[in-house]
């Protein structure tokens, strides 16, 4: 099996739609799709994410099933001199990096601008339905392995958000959640691809093949953004 995570396209975050850019790369990707031969199509139930996947359904002719878990992480935010404000998922790596001890996967909740009690609910229900949706699919999480309940050869795409794309990437490969957030970028409609790889009959372990794909911006003559990144100080 295959997983597509996508983000939504160019977002106007005011209305939770897409922006004129945002259209038109929602437009390029539906002109894509066919290549990545999906069977199924899932999506986040905020209105930019609707919006970018509506195109590809209607390309595919596949109905969209809406998954709450989905939706951006949301409501947190932090405050620090120098960055401004920022929510979990988007602290500055330099800020990050600076706690001690080193940002680690277990206990993560626990450390310094990730310790707000609204937060943690908010990933474990990501982590409950990620194991649902791969379940139904045919792989049972089974501590950092997945069980083959059954071999499935199904291609399946998940419209999302940048902080819940990389949150769920970082539970699918058993990484800290804080090197996702630091070191992982999702351009707008960047597709990322996970298989679940099967090297016996008994477990199945995720494996990334590509992350944030735009070769369909490209070919629509769409010029490539990084929009949402922080603008550098230093022109690194």
């Amino acid at each position: 099996m295959r997983i597509f995570i996508i983000r939504h396209g160019d977002p106007d975050y005011q209305t939770d739609s897409l922006t004129l850019r945002g259209r038109r790369e929602a437009e390029a990707l539906a002109a894509y799709i066919e290549r990545l031969q999906l069977t199924h199509i899932y999506c986040s139930p905020l209105g930019r994410a609707q919006q970018t996947c509506r195109p590809c359904a209607e390309k595919l002719g596949l109905p969209v099933e809406t998954l709450s878990w989905t939706r951006e992480l949301t409501g947190v935010y932090y405050e620090l001199d120098g960055f401004g404000r920022f929510s979990p998922f988007f602290t500055p790596g330099e800020v990050m990096y600076s706690i001690s001890p080193t940002p680690r996967y277990a206990g993560w909740q626990n450390q310094k601008y990730f310790d707000d009690p609204r937060y943690y609910p908010q990933v474990k229900e990501m982590q409950a339905g990620s194991d649902a949706l791969l379940a139904r699919h045919g792989y049972v999480h089974e501590g950092a392995l997945y069980k083959i309940e059954r071999p499935s050869e199904d291609r399946i795409a998940v419209f999302c958000h940048q902080g819940l794309g990389t949150t769920w990437i970082s539970y699918l490969l058993n990484i800290p959640y804080q090197a996702a957030w630091a070191g992982m970028w999702q351009a707008c409609t960047g597709i990322t691809c996970i298989r679940m790889e099967c090297r016996s009959t008994r477990f199945s372990v995720p494996r990334m093949l590509y992350m944030g794909d735009t070769t369909h911006i490209e070919l629509a003559g769409l010029e490539k953004t990084e929009r949402g990144l922080s603008a550098s100080m230093t022109a690194c």
